[in-house]
C-alpha cells in the first residue's frame, strides 16, 4: 500500500452533517445533496470533498454517529442554508489511495493500522477523512486521510 504525507492547512469549511448510524446508503444520499447545493452554490467545479466521520461507532451510540461531508471555503463566501459554516484544523495526514468500492474499502480498515506501524507512523487524535475530487470520482478512486503526528 503506496503511502504519500501531506500537510493540510486549517481552513474554513461550508458542511452538511447526518446524525444516525453510519451506512453507505446514507453517505451517499448526503454526498449527492451536498454536491447539488455546492453546484446551485458555484462553489463544485475543481473542488475537493471531504467526507469525515466524527465518531467512532465502537464508543458512540450508532444512532449518535456524526458523518460531515465539506468543502473548503475562502473567509468571504456566504454560506447559504441548509450548509454549515465550520472550521477543518488540518494538520498532517498519511494518504492512501484506493479504488472507491465496497471491497476495497473495507480491505483498506482491515489493513491500516497494521499499515501505519509498519512505516513507524503515530496517529494521533483527529478524525481520518475521505477525500474526493471530481477527477478521482471519474475514475472511481477516494483518498483516504489519516491523521499522524
Amino acid at each position: 500500500m503506496k503511502i504519500t504525507i501531506e500537510e493540510l492547512a486549517e481552513s474554513r469549511i461550508a458542511y452538511f452533517r447526518n446524525v444516525r448510524e453510519y451506512g453507505e446508503k446514507q453517505n451517499k444520499e448526503l454526498m449527492e445533496s451536498f454536491k447539488k447545493w455546492a453546484q446551485l452554490n458555484g462553489i463544485f467545479d475543481n473542488s475537493t470533498i471531504l467526507g469525515i466521520p466524527q465518531d467512532n461507532p465502537e464508543v458512540t451510540p450508532k444512532e449518535e454517529c456524526r458523518y460531515d461531508v465539506c468543502i473548503v471555503i475562502n473567509k468571504d463566501f456566504n454560506v447559504a442554508k441548509p450548509a454549515h459554516v465550520g472550521q477543518f484544523t488540518g494538520g498532517k495526514y498519511a494518504v492512501f489511495v484506493l479504488d472507491h468500492t465496497k471491497e476495497a474499502v473495507s480491505e483498506f480498515w482491515g489493513n491500516i493500522f497494521s499499515e501505519i506501524e509498519k512505516n513507524n507512523l503515530l496517529i494521533r487524535e483527529q478524525p481520518i477523512i475521505e477525500r474526493y475530487t471530481s477527477q478521482m470520482i471519474d475514475n472511481h478512486l477516494c483518498e483516504i486521510l489519516v491523521p499522524i503526528q
